[in-house]
């Protein structure tokens, strides 16, 4: 069970890590993001950090039946993160308590979650992790006090599962902490529209 935290308090620290997969990261992965790789020792010394209470980690997840035809698959014809596969597993990160594999060993299904020792781990098959996994936004919200919580969000692709992912948050009154040098981006026009969302919804960059 999480520590529940008062009001009185700090408020206390979550690390959201949005689809830092291989198919995302490594540079002959089936959907590169430019230079990702390039970011996965920043983004494992804040999965190390004992900065935070909790830390999130979301999968982009696919079957080819279900890729087949789908709105994603117009923007993104090749498949990518297929289940299963080693595109789909992390890429260079591990979680900081040492229980990956028993979350490999119990999926049974694409859609599903784990948790062990306040580390979180949904899977998804949109972009958007809030419209992707059903059990996602009670669970978060019912988990996670927005006036006893602020979200670190590192992760790919900036324009798209990374500012889904923020907005969500956002619109559900969070404060949300983008961590700069353990993001990355597609195109800079995208990373640059994105940027300016983030500066109407209050997203503190650090």
């Amino acid at each position: 069970m999480l520590e529940r935290v008062t009001k009185e308090t700090n408020m206390k620290k979550i690390l959201m890590v949005v689809d830092y997969q291989t198919d995302f990261v490594a540079q002959d992965g089936a959907l590169p993001v430019p230079n990702a790789d390039t970011i996965a020792d920043n983004i494992q010394s804040r999965i190390d950090s004992d900065d935070y209470i909790a830390r999130v980690y979301t999968f982009d997840t696919h079957t080819k039946n279900d890729y087949d035809g789908s709105d994603e698959q117009k923007l993104f014809p090749n498949i990518h993160c297929e289940f299963g596969t080693d595109g789909w597993n992390f890429y260079k990160i591990k979680p900081k308590y040492e229980n990956w594999d028993k979350f490999i060993e119990s999926r049974k299904v694409p859609f599903d979650t784990f948790a062990t020792n306040n580390e979180f781990f949904f899977t998804k098959d949109v972009f958007d992790i809030w419209e992707g996994n059903s059990n996602y936004a009670n669970w978060f919200t019912n988990t996670f006090s927005k006036d006893e919580y602020e979200i670190d969000v590192v992760g790919v692709a900036t324009e798209f599962c990374v500012k889904m992912n923020i907005q969500g948050l956002t619109d559900r009154g969070y404060k949300v902490n983008l961590i700069q040098d353990c993001v990355a981006g597609i195109t800079e026009e995208g990373i640059s529209e994105a940027m300016e969302i983030f500066k109407e919804t209050s997203v503190n960059f650090k």
